[in-house]
């Protein structure tokens, strides 16, 4: 018994010391991974520290023109017109004006935008080179810009000037007037334009009667020269003086009140044209028109108002100084009515003298004497002559004056 216990303790302690090794042992050791288990490797990843540089996207898209309405007023043929300037790749340098806008006051026929075409009396285009004006370039590539949300554009200033059109800037206002009619142009040589001189149209002659034509001897005559085959015209329309058969010039003096209450209806009666020389400083005076009424006369699409002197003083007994304030200074008041520049001046009483003839040469493009008969396009442009129709003058004498018309 007692050697059985005494096994039995040996064992135990056995026992004892391999549950100790094995103890030991296996906390010391890392873990395996079971023999039927497959590793699985992290699927996260670490920042990477690497620089890229963002490149621009390529496009060969050309960014949006954006119009900014311009600050000035531009008064082109007498009609106030849209201006911009231009935010974009190209420039910010110029005043421009749409083409459609353009061709509709100038007169001229906007063939199409791109390439950009107006043909008329002046010609602009468009080219890779430039634009170009009567065949003459004045303007780089990307001084013309094409954009189809609005359409063709042009740098006003610039144009204007390439075709000669005159240019005023008003000072005091800062408003800029174009007047392509008053620009300079050469005349067809030998033709005969008769040219009239009327005074007032009325019967109630508050004057000297003689210079009161009465609106039923207007009527008739006006009616003769529709019926008859003439052609009212402008001093402006002597440059294509071959478009007309047998033209005639219809000139009105002193700008009377008359002229607007009488004559304007006849006008639009018969759909003629007719030019009313205004005294710069008369408007409003008694038996004169308003500048309402002259600004109404101009804008009706057939009376072209001119220069009749600022103060209607005898021009001939002037000196230089006293007539350039003449000359300019009815200029700038009839281009601040009518939106227009003048470009004829008519002799107050006819009288002139060489100096005369000098200064008006320097700011218009026609002198008008009171008489004289026939006038013939080769003759000198300063003193073109005129036929007087009276209260007296009767349609079989009218008529005797006006048949060489186109001849």
């Amino acid at each position: 018994m007692k050697r059985a216990i005494i096994v039995l303790s040996v064992i135990l302690a056995l026992l004892l010391v391999a549950a100790g090794v094995l103890y030991f042992t296996t906390d010391r050791m890392p873990a395996q991974p079971a023999p039927s288990e497959t590793p699985v490797p992290s699927t996260t990843e670490q920042p990477t520290t690497q620089t890229t540089t963002t490149e621009p996207p390529t496009t060969t898209t050309e960014p949006p023109t954006v119009l900014i309405p311009a600050e000035s007023v531009y008064i082109l043929s007498g009609k106030a017109v849209e201006c911009y300037t231009v935010q974009s790749y190209y420039d910010t340098l110029y005043t421009y004006i749409r083409a459609s806008d353009f061709a509709e006051a100038t007169g001229l026929t906007l063939e199409s935008e791109q390439p950009l075409r107006l043909t008329g009396a002046d010609t602009v285009e468009s080219t890779d080179d430039g634009i170009l004006a009567n065949g003459k370039p004045f303007g780089h590539a990307a001084t013309y810009i094409y954009t189809t949300e609005e359409g063709g554009l042009l740098p006003l200033m610039e144009t204007a000037e390439a075709l000669g059109y005159p240019i005023w800037t008003d000072e005091e206002s800062g408003i800029t007037y174009i007047t392509p009619a008053a620009r300079a142009f050469d005349i067809p040589e030998d033709v005969n334009v008769p040219v009239l001189m009327y005074h007032a149209v009325s019967d109630n002659m508050w004057g000297i009667d003689e210079l009161f034509v009465s609106p039923s001897s207007m009527d008739e005559q006006l009616a003769y020269l529709v019926e008859n085959g003439y052609d009212p015209i402008w001093f402006e329309d002597l440059a294509h003086i071959e478009d007309y058969d047998k033209p005639v010039i219809l000139t009105f003096d002193d700008g009377y009140d008359d002229n607007y209450n009488e004559l304007l209806p006849l006008l639009q009666k018969h759909q003629v044209k007719a030019t009313v020389f205004v005294i710069g400083n008369a408007a409003g005076m008694t038996h004169k028109m308003t500048e309402e009424q002259i600004r109404e006369m101009a804008d009706s699409g057939l009376v072209s108002i001119q220069s009749h002197g600022y103060t209607h003083d005898d021009m001939d007994a002037m000196g230089e100084e006293t007539l350039e304030y003449e000359l300019s200074e009815t200029k700038k008041v009839i281009t601040r009515i009518t939106g227009r520049i003048p470009y004829v001046l008519c002799y107050p009483t006819g009288k002139y003298s060489n100096l005369t003839l000098e200064v008006a040469a320097r700011h218009y493009l026609f002198g008008i004497k009171m008489v004289g008969g026939q006038y013939n396009t080769s003759d000198d442009p300063f003193l073109v002559s005129r036929f007087y129709i009276s209260r007296y003058t009767d349609i079989y004498t009218f008529a005797s004056y006006i048949s060489a018309a186109g001849t």
